[in-house]
């Protein structure tokens, strides 16, 4: 286990002793090395960062250990960057800390630092912190955060709503032949069903007079068809709220639109700007090298055309076979074909709105009927509508913030949870680096699954470690009697190589009646047995995981599961969770150091010397 690197050192005498806490004062040595370390530092905002930090720190131990006088040489021990990583998860999963990602990833680095600080002059019992990595958090502003789940249940369902009127359109209007001429109004109007306030006699003049063409409230019409319109506002809610209620519509405005686009949005995760740039002839039945449908769009600082493989957006068991999300984003562009038909024929052919997919017919004063490009700050604004006329709001009981952007970052985050491979999600987002696709998945939607995979993988290592007896110190070891024969592994004992776990055994490298060979699944398997002498391999492990995920990010597969690793082994060296005592870790993580063993060879797969 490599300890973290002293800073530059300078005259320890020149330095100082922090001062005596007070019950008055109980965090004086705290005050004191965060001032120290910010006073090195030149840049104001960097010292402003440090004394924000500082704040949190104190603020952390009254919230979890009391105000009690705090000692730098009794609390920093070289687990106090385990415990407080620990500690700030848990308050986060409990919902009692609310900062953004990247706000907290800063706070920790100050911390740390002044840790390191304090231990490079002497100031603790050990010069040696333990390191562990506080993942960078996304920029997870209210416009591009992912959806948790209440809140994209919530636009599902008013998405729904609004796209059976859609459907309706795309349907085609079938007559009821219902009513009666209300030009025919004797005296007795209305209460004996004669007359325009009669909804189904509107519904006749509708079908037998406009027969069944909506029109508008223009000027035009007014002439023709004033009574009928004049008594649409009057009595029946207005023309567009009746037509509605009959499944028509005067005009393919954004209302009839939004709802496929949302659909093809959530299905596909792309960026809003590539969405709104998709031409009539985007989709491909079949890629020339793969024969499987794919998407074309173009993206902004990409060079051309780009291309999405709609195989890719399946789940495991229905690539390849039940195509899913392909039929999804070929129906949808389909009906978007469909219903923006009518008024593409009017447009000139040298006009670039002709091979737009998403155009709509304007309704404003100036542009009524005009055929209009779908753009970012009209899609904007059907949104708001949506979160006003469906009352959408957060789980704080705020309005949601709805928008196309959160669509991208949801549906890469969809695809972590379940399980999908780095490189594949990476290919759906279109991404160079895999790091920007990293930034985009949302952890804090991952934290809780994820926790609750470790919490299960340490239960295990906990109950069957109790089965076995307990090794002795020395280098011997003594084969414990057991009704179950016990495995040596790399990284950890096994009770039975023959009896992988599912993944194992769904993978392709599985052989029946060959013992089980993928020694990074050891911690997440249910015949695991950590014992004392696997410590030190298990924390060597640890070493190159943290060097693999700073210097090889972009050639790290199953990145998921290399983080979980990490979290079982912290937990494992976690005082608080761990089942082995401070001795037996002490003794492991100092012949961790001496170990030269190559333990996942993944992990070395293009790292540059």
């Amino acid at each position: 286990m490599p300890a973290i690197k002293n800073i530059v050192p300078l005259d320890v005498r020149e330095y100082g002793r922090p001062p005596e806490p007070t019950a008055a004062n109980p965090f004086a040595q705290v005050d004191w090395i965060f001032k120290k370390r910010s006073d090195r530092m030149e840049n104001k905002a960097t010292k402003e960062n440090y004394k924000a930090a500082c704040e949190f720190f104190k603020t952390h131990v009254v919230s979890t250990h009391g105000g009690a006088p705090y000692y730098l040489n009794k609390q920093w021990d070289e687990f106090a960057l385990l415990r407080l990583k620990s500690e700030i998860e848990d308050r986060f999963d409990s919902g009692e800390l609310q900062y953004k990602p990247l706000t907290m990833a800063g706070t920790f680095s100050c911390i740390r630092q002044a840790m390191k600080e304090a231990a490079s002059y002497n100031l603790l019992p050990t010069r040696h912190l333990h390191d562990v990595n506080y993942e960078q958090g996304e920029s997870e502003t209210d416009k591009d955060i992912t959806y948790p789940e209440a809140e994209l249940d919530q636009i599902v369902k008013a998405t729904k709503a609004e796209l059976t009127f859609t459907k309706q359109v795309l349907h085609g209007y079938t007559p009821t032949n219902v009513g009666q001429d209300p030009r025919i109004t004797p005296r007795r109007g209305a209460k004996a069903g004669y007359g325009y306030a009669v909804e189904a006699n509107m519904r006749w003049y509708f079908e037998q007079v406009l027969q069944s063409q909506a029109i508008g409230s223009t000027p035009d019409n007014l002439s023709f068809h004033k009574s009928f319109l004049q008594a649409a506002a009057d009595f029946h809610g207005g023309l567009n709220s009746m037509y509605r209620r009959w499944g028509v519509t005067s005009r393919i405005g954004m209302p009839l639109l939004m709802p496929l686009v949302i659909e093809l949005m959530h299905a596909t995760g792309l960026n809003p700007s590539s969405c709104l740039g998709l031409k009539t002839d985007c989709y491909r039945e079949e890629h020339p090298l793969t024969g499987m449908p794919y998407l074309l769009y173009e993206k902004k600082r990409s060079d051309g055309e780009l291309q999405l493989h709609l195989s890719l957006l399946d789940s495991r068991e229905s690539q390849f076979l039940k195509r899913e999300q392909s039929h999804l984003v070929k129906r949808v562009i389909s009906q978007l074909l469909e219903l923006t038909a009518p008024y593409r024929e009017r447009i000139p052919k040298n006009s670039e709105l002709k091979s737009l997919l998403l155009i709509y017919e304007g309704n404003g004063p100036s542009s009524y009927g005009s055929v209009l490009a779908l753009s970012n700050a009209q899609t904007s604004i059907w949104c708001r509508g949506m979160v006003a006329q469906y009352a959408l709001t957060t789980e704080a009981g705020k309005p949601l913030s709805f928008n196309l952007v959160r669509f991208r970052s949801t549906k890469l985050t969809e695809m972590a949870l379940a399980g999908r491979d780095i490189f594949d999600i990476q290919q759906v987002a279109g991404h160079k680096s895999v790091s920007r696709t990293l930034a985009y998945i949302s952890k804090r939607r991952l934290d809780a699954p994820a926790r609750a995979v470790v919490a299960k993988a340490l239960q295990t290592i906990k109950e069957n470690r109790s089965e076995a007896p307990a090794t002795p110190k020395s280098s011997s070891r003594v084969i414990p009697i057991h009704p179950i024969q016990t495995y040596k592994g790399l990284l950890s004992d096994c009770k039975n190589a023959f009896d992988p776990p599912p993944r194992v055994r769904q993978s392709k490298e599985f052989v029946q009646g060959q013992p089980c060979t993928r020694f990074n699944m050891c911690l997440f398997c249910h015949n695991v047995v950590v014992l004392r002498e696997n410590l030190p391999t298990l924390f060597a492990y640890r070493s190159q995981i943290l060097t693999a995920q700073d210097n090889n990010v972009q050639n790290l597969p199953h990145a998921w599961l290399y983080n979980d690793s990490l979290n079982v082994i912290d937990a494992l060296m976690n005082l608080d969770e761990s089942p082995f005592s401070p001795e037996d870790i002490n003794w492991a993580i100092e012949l961790a150091e001496t170990l030269d063993v190559v333990i996942d060879p993944v992990l070395y797969r293009g790292v540059e010397e």
